[in-house]
């Protein structure tokens, strides 16, 4: 009777017929073998439609173009004003009316702050800025008068506010924007097609079945555009959103955060 149960034992242990085999470790040959394409990097990643050729620029599928919300605009010429912008603080309130200013005789503050002295002879006494307040309050003002500071290569813009009530107190400090008119065109582009880096700006400019990051210099920004000094021509193609999404696939080929074929 125990020969008969040891036979039986012993028929279930030994691998009988093509039944899956396992080592002295118990690893499953057959599953090891069946995973085994996954071995390395897959080629099935998100960036599969997209790759980057130096030189050339990235290259997008249609699909990963129509995924990522590629859009792209025509450089062209515009008249974008010059916004100046610095920071001023309040030194006094309740301004009241003399007879040397009555054109401003509605301040309730004033305020100075300091300026490149190139960009403060650009300035203009009676223009008027845009305040705003660290709590994020805005106010409209004026340009009194514009004099040279004790700091070298500097300018002092007095600005006379004209609608703060009794909200700006002396010593505050507020961000000035003045907007100076520009008589002729210039190169622009929008703003959200510039891509800033550590490096400089660029743009990602329309090169053939690619788009190439392109190094740029850009001067005046004001209603939602930038002005291009160096880099681009009226006519070039450029990526207008997102170039962020661009720029991170460029890195991932060529920063080791992937590969580029």
């Amino acid at each position: 009777m125990k020969l008969f149960q040891f036979a039986i034992l012993l028929s279930v242990l030994l691998p009988v017929g093509c039944g899956r085999k396992y080592d002295e470790h118990g690893h499953d040959h057959h599953k090891e073998k069946t995973h085994s394409h996954h071995d390395g990097h897959s080629h099935d990643e998100p960036a599969s439609g997209a790759s980057f050729t130096p030189g050339k620029g990235v290259i997008l599928s249609e699909e990963t173009r129509r995924s990522l919300g590629v859009e792209t605009v025509q450089v062209t010429e515009r008249k974008v004003p010059l916004e100046l912008r610095f920071t001023a603080q309040v030194f006094g309130e309740n301004h009241k009316q003399t007879t040397a200013e009555t054109h401003h005789a509605e301040c309730t503050a004033k305020a100075a702050g300091l300026i490149a002295l190139d960009k403060a002879i650009q300035v203009r006494r009676g223009q008027p800025v845009q305040i705003a307040t660290k709590a994020g309050e805005s106010f409209g003002g004026v340009v009194l008068g514009v004099e040279k500071a004790l700091a070298i290569g500097d300018g002092e813009v007095l600005i006379g506010v004209t609608n703060s009530g009794a909200r700006l107190k002396p010593g505050e400090f507020f961000s000035v924007t003045v907007s100076i008119p520009r008589t002729g065109a210039m190169t622009a582009i929008p703003r959200s097609a510039v891509l800033r880096s550590a490096e400089g700006n660029f743009v990602y400019k329309q090169n053939g079945d690619a788009y190439l990051r392109t190094a740029i210099k850009t001067n005046a920004e004001a209603e939602g555009f930038v002005e291009v000094t160096d880099g681009l021509r009226t006519g070039d193609i450029v990526v207008s959103k997102p170039v962020e999404k661009l720029w991170l696939i460029e890195l991932r080929a060529t920063k080791g955060g992937g590969h580029a074929h």
